[in-house]
């Protein structure tokens, strides 16, 4: 298990909101990036990393109304998501 301390406190690198994540969202994960803050509005949402994210085929699952802290997986520089539903909003903040 990895260790991700704290990071309420950290300036954030970038900030990602999408409200129609229909099909797959694509994120290239800024260089400085070693963590991600993944919130899940109304709707559950799945995430792979470096590849298209699917309901048959993920890494995570952020459950609805809840937010997860991920490290970032070495040589990993992008990151994918999908809903489980429709109407899922997506908020990704990089630090």
């Amino acid at each position: 298990m990895t260790y991700i301390p704290n990071i309420s406190n950290a300036v954030a690198i970038e900030e990602t909101y999408d409200a129609t994540i229909s099909s797959s969202t694509s994120i290239t994960l800024n260089t400085a990036t070693s963590r991600i803050e993944v919130s899940a509005v109304d709707k559950g949402i799945f995430l792979k990393w470096g590849a298209t994210a699917s309901s048959s085929d993920f890494d995570e699952f952020i459950p609805a109304g809840t937010s997860k802290t991920f490290g970032i997986p070495a040589g990993q520089t992008t990151v994918q998501f999908i809903e489980e539903a429709a109407t899922a909003h997506l908020v990704v903040i990089e630090k």
